[in-house]
């Protein structure tokens, strides 16, 4: 697993926070609801990033050269999948709304045929 995920996060966060702080000087009569939506807004963006850089720094991100015992197996017969090299994007959606792009490993299951992206 990476360890250097997290370069981006210090400088993305203390965009958010200004931009919050921003906001709130904007709408000096906003209500607690419109607060709220508008600090979720800017926060989603962050844990987004978060979640993607955490996400590819797992060694599903890429498993080719992983001993036996860690490459992923197939969920349909438990075979260990073979790599077939990293694919296109995969988009995924976060609980708030923010759309994470994911460039992983794709594999292959040389028993049943089945392809996909390894969870993790």
């Amino acid at each position: 697993m990476r360890r250097d995920f997290d370069g981006g996060w210090v400088s993305l966060s203390q965009e958010v926070l200004i931009g919050i702080k921003e906001w709130r000087m904007q709408h000096p009569h906003a209500t607690l609801k419109e607060i709220e939506v508008a600090i979720d807004e800017r926060l989603a963006v962050l844990r987004a990033r978060m979640i993607a850089d955490a996400a590819l720094a797992s060694a599903a991100a890429s498993w080719e050269g992983e001993a036996a015992a860690e490459q992923p197996r197939c969920p349909q017969c438990g075979a260990k999948l073979k790599p077939r090299g990293v694919q296109a994007e995969r988009s995924l959606q976060t609980h708030g709304g923010q759309e994470v792009k994911l460039v992983r490993e794709y594999g292959i299951c040389p028993m049943c045929g089945a392809e996909f992206f390894p969870p993790g």
